[in-house]
């Protein structure tokens, strides 16, 4: 077990699902892309908490990143809603479109 891995990835979901109680449902891919962090992160430390090869958590792992990154990428382009700040949420943050009002 590498310890250090695995208190990183569950601190990484743990902000992650902290992210998407923030968000709810007004910044939907920015949600999706949470949710997929969090997943990425719970399955990362699944995999480093086990010594030997944990079947199938490779193809989890990867396709949670390929999620998360395609959601982030999206909610770029729509501009939505961030949770600010970055390490502990609480409140939703403007817009790039806000910001330059």
């Amino acid at each position: 077990m590498n310890l250090s891995y695995v208190v990183f990835d569950v601190a990484i979901a743990i902000l992650a699902l902290r992210s998407l109680t923030v968000l709810g449902t007004r910044a939907p891919w920015t949600s999706a892309g949470w949710l997929a962090t969090a997943g990425y992160g719970i399955a990362a430390a699944w995999r480093y908490a086990h010594e030997g090869p944990v079947p199938g958590i490779a193809i989890v792992t990867s396709a949670c990143f390929v999620v998360l990154t395609a959601a982030f990428i999206v909610a770029v382009v729509r501009d939505e809603p961030q949770a600010e700040p970055l390490l502990w949420p609480s409140r939703l943050g403007p817009t790039r479109a806000e910001k330059r009002r």
